[in-house]
């Protein structure tokens, strides 16, 4: 089986089960108060993703390092196997136990291990200046996505690794919240997040980075942690900020990937991954009337989801179209999710 669309299948279980997850119910008309997820496909359809997703997981565990890790580029650590963990979680797989569970212990433990004395999490050390994929730059991805995950197992672990957890989340917060107050270029990028660390010379914000990051918020904050209101606030104000207020005019899509003030001249890559990660964490944070909403839905649900060779974050995409849709429910999901599944099949 092609390793691309093992990883895929993977992911696709987790962006599916995501939606159990789901918080307030919102309002009608977008956002459908009552929705049954599984009637997105057949039964026979799902009996072939569960039946894809245990022997993605089977080839996943057997890649497994020494060290805990999951393979992946250094620089892209602990990001990499913080995802591969939550692939685990979505099918039911625990640490400490089961069939997995030893497997999944060691790899928590590789990503605590990778914390640094600052707090955020990078298998490499970060040093100026910022450059392309250089740790510099990936590390805001690398410690939202192990944060997000931290807060996913926290529960789910006992004894020592459970203490080592606590300590960890908190730590990762509080230099989460200095990379969100460091002094940005532009007012519109207040309250959002970017590469690199609070001295770093970039100091603008950007809808990809940022949606990881209140992710991560939103899992601290339902592992009982304390996160300020404020932080989720400011938060989603950078992504409004980044709602495109004449999609018609691009054609691609109803949010940007920076906000028009900050980046007048800049091309607005309005993505599919940007437009379903600024929907989801706007009603995960409670936004369920902001316009981008109602706007996405139309979008997705009038044109077709593209395939992966049509596509370059055809992945992200879909990890994000998937969750979004789910909240939303509906039509919206029963249309969009086949297509991402029998695409990935």
């Amino acid at each position: 089986m092609n390793r691309r669309i093992v990883f895929s299948l993977v992911l696709m279980l987790l962006i599916g089960q995501a939606a159990a997850f789901s918080q307030d119910a919102p309002p009608e008309p977008v956002i459908a108060t009552v929705t049954n997820l599984s009637g997105a496909l057949p039964a026979g359809e799902w009996s072939r993703i569960e039946s894809g997703v245990d022997q993605a997981l089977a080839w996943l565990a057997s890649q497994q390092e020494s060290d805990g890790r999951f393979p992946g580029d250094d620089v892209a650590q602990p990001a990499v196997t913080s995802l591969a963990i939550m692939a685990f979680l979505s099918r039911g797989h625990l640490p400490e136990e089961g069939l997995y569970g030893t497997q999944l212990s060691a790899a928590i433990d590789f990503v605590l291990s990778t914390q640094r004395r600052r707090g955020y999490f990078s298998l490499l050390p970060v040093t100026p200046p910022p450059q392309h994929l250089s740790p510099s730059q990936t590390v805001t991805y690398n410690h939202a996505i192990a944060g997000l995950m931290l807060g996913e197992v926290y529960g789910m672990t006992t004894g020592e690794r459970s203490q080592r957890i606590e300590e960890a989340i908190t730590r990762a917060l509080i230099f989460h919240r200095e990379v969100q107050t460091r002094q940005k270029s532009a007012p519109s990028d207040i309250g959002g997040w970017r590469y690199g660390y609070p001295e770093s010379p970039d100091a603008s914000s950007d809808m990809s980075v940022t949606g990881w990051a209140l992710m991560f918020l939103r899992s601290a904050r339902n592992a009982e942690f304390e996160v300020p209101k404020q932080y989720f606030d400011e938060g989603l104000d950078f992504v409004e900020r980044c709602y495109e207020q004449d999609p018609g005019q691009h054609d691609k899509g109803v949010f940007r990937y920076r906000p028009l003030e900050s980046a007048p001249k800049e091309n607005p890559q309005i993505t599919l991954a940007n437009t379903a990660s600024a929907m989801l964490t706007l009603i995960l944070g409670g936004r369920h009337e902001n316009p981008g909403i109602a706007t996405g839905v139309v979008w997705f649900r009038t044109r077709p989801y593209p395939r992966p060779w049509q596509n370059g974050y055809f992945y992200l995409s879909s990890y994000y179209s998937s969750q979004a849709m789910a909240q939303v429910g509906g039509d919206a999901w029963n249309e969009l999710f086949p297509q991402i599944a029998r695409n990935l099949l």
